[in-house]
């Protein structure tokens, strides 16, 4: 054994281990402190402010962890307000409750509203937080050094950088602490026969439900240990489990009856109100998340690298989930405590698979992942020196692989990663591009890239206290060309190139699947929409806005999209017609 590998199992069997691995986490995600604010961080400093209107907003919102409710009006009123598109889908929810998550953002507000670095800071502590619970949990799966070494490779996860360097993620750092708990208390339960850790760990459970629905992963972990691990009659291990079930289905009713969940949005599926949409779904994203978690790229690549890079993606993350069996197969043969790793990481796939792949949600399913590399190092450490068989040294291959990216690649890739969302940029530099000459007037937004483009302009100087628009409109969201001709003085009618919700992630506020039928009308002040034309599977692609004044008039300003921001657009005269390329966003630091 080299002098390195004496240091590295000296360090690991350190006592206070975990204040060192937190305190690397932390050093390695503390760029963050200096990034600032991004995209939904803007939505919280609203919303939680005494600023204008922020109150009546936030009652639909909840904070920043719904999109809709699910009420019709408040649907409508938000299309009014200029916080969602004129082709919202009516019934639309996308409502979450996660509120002990919630109460560390008000105490934010409280305390520095305007501090983007202190936001950090406070998430930089839960994630200091969550590698101390994550050292304890994994020690007490795998004992001192194995459990040591899993809690390291946890430490420097680059899947965790995007959740630590966005203040709206910091949801999941708190339920990931709580969970890492909850499943120590619950290991030392069933070893040590505790009963105080016996009753203290559903009560865990059900804290981490109110954090995050990405909780209800560790109840997956928690049945594969009762399958794996725990020894002893079955009924024994079902009433072990049983709390944490019962726990579950009551959140899950309760959550139900108070108006939570995702319905008739596309880009979050809900297994509880659509299973064979989410099945579907899972069985396309589950790959690519494996591949994002395990190796590279990042999960995200699937939905923002573009069309023709999805499908080479979806085959090469099917043929590396093909290579993860190879390499764990021998360890999963021989150990118990993998086996459960691997199925709580499976089961961990399914709330993770809720909406569209990103490395953002991989976090609990890190948490089968590092124990798995640890034991497969463990495993080889100890066949050294031996005559392997083939299936043998091509699983060591692969692991070697592995074990490569967690301490080579993950420690160099984090720093980056946590200031990942920085990488929105230009589209923060769109909001330079449009200035006061909108105050107390009809600002109307031609194309715009995605929802937020629009929305981030309008938070932004709200915030800010700057001059606002009387009236916010957004003709079209989304990465299609459209034509827009004038058919009156008063009146435009946009053909969208393909129709609208053409790009996946368009269809946050109605699924493309739901139609909205030639003739459908929506009212708001001062203009009138009605839909003119649809593509065969029911997608508008003609639509007609009617202006209670003619389009010169100067109470107007109107802006269409360019390859720097938002521009001054003149609509064209009565009878002709302009076409306006497609609004694509650009990622970057500039």
């Amino acid at each position: 054994m080299s002098s390195l590998e004496d240091r590295l199992i000296a360090f690991l069997r350190k006592p206070k281990l975990g204040r060192w691995l937190a305190l690397v986490a932390v050093l390695l995600s503390s760029p963050c402190l200096f990034i600032g604010f991004w995209l939904d961080d803007y939505i919280g400093r609203y919303v939680w402010s005494d600023l204008p209107g922020a109150h009546a907003w936030n009652r639909i919102i909840e904070g920043g962890y719904a999109i809709a409710n699910g009420n019709p009006a408040d649907n409508r009123w938000q299309v009014e307000l200029g916080f969602a598109p004129w082709w919202i889908y009516d019934h639309l929810l996308v409502r979450l409750y996660r509120p002990i998550s919630l109460a560390t953002h008000l105490f934010d507000a409280k305390l520095w509203l305007h501090s983007a670095f202190m936001m950090h800071a406070h998430s930089l502590l839960w994630l200091a937080l969550m590698v101390l619970a994550a050292t304890r949990m994994y020690r007490a799966a795998l004992g001192t050094m194995v459990g040591g070494f899993a809690a390291l490779l946890f430490a420097v996860d680059h899947t965790h950088g995007f959740v630590v360097g966005y203040i709206a993620n910091r949801h999941a750092l708190v339920a990931g602490t709580l969970c890492m708990v909850c499943l120590e208390l619950h290991m030392r339960a069933y070893k040590e026969g505790n009963r105080a850790f016996r009753v203290a760990a559903p009560v865990v459970y059900v804290l981490s439900l109110l954090s995050s629905e990405a909780s209800l992963a560790v109840a997956g972990y928690l049945f594969a240990y009762a399958l794996f691990v725990e020894t002893g009659p079955l009924l024994r291990r079902a009433l072990g489990f049983a709390p944490y079930f019962v726990a579950t289905v009551v959140w899950r009713a309760a959550y139900n009856l108070t108006g939570h969940g995702a319905r008739g949005s596309g880009l979050y599926l809900d297994p509880g109100r659509d299973p064979v949409h989410f099945i579907l779904a899972m069985l396309e994203r589950g790959p690519v998340l494996l591949l994002g978690q395990f190796f590279i790229p990042p999960a995200e690549a699937a939905s923002l690298g573009g069309g023709a890079y999805v499908k080479p993606l979806l085959v090469f993350a099917g043929l590396f989930s093909v290579a993860l069996v190879v390499a764990f197969a021998p360890l999963l043969a021989k150990s118990r405590t993998a086996r459960f790793w691997a199925l709580g990481l499976l089961v961990s796939l399914v709330p993770a698979s809720s909406t569209w792949p990103h490395n953002r949600q991989l976090l609990f399913t890190s948490f089968g992942a590092m124990g798995l590399v640890a034991e497969l190092w463990d495993m080889f450490v100890n066949l050294r020196g031996q005559k392997m068989p083939l299936p043998l040294r091509a699983s060591g291959a692969v692991g070697a692989v592995l074990l490569l990216g967690r301490l080579v690649i993950s420690p160099v890739a984090t720093p980056i990663a946590v200031c990942s969302i920085a990488l929105t940029t230009p589209l923060h530099h769109a909001i330079t591009t449009v200035g006061d000459e909108i105050g107390g007037r009809d600002a109307v937004f031609v194309t715009a890239p995605d929802y937020f483009a629009v929305k981030l302009v309008q938070l932004s100087r709200r915030v800010e206290e700057q001059p606002i628009a009387r009236r916010w409109r957004a003709l079209s969201f989304g990465p299609e060309a459209v034509t827009v001709e004038a058919t009156s003085a008063r009146s435009l009618r946009l053909h969208y190139e393909g129709g609208i919700l053409t790009h996946p992630f368009m269809e946050l506020y109605r699924a493309r699947n739901i139609p909205m039928p030639a003739g459908s009308r929506v009212d708001l002040a001062g203009l009138s929409i009605v839909v003119a034309h649809t593509t065969p599977d029911g997608r508008p692609d003609v639509a007609d806005f009617t202006f209670d004044k003619p389009l010169t008039d100067p109470s107007f300003v109107f802006y269409s999209w360019t390859d720097h921001g938002f521009a001054r657009f003149t609509p064209p005269a009565p009878g002709e017609s302009t076409t306006l390329p497609p609004a694509l966003m650009r990622y970057g630091l500039d």
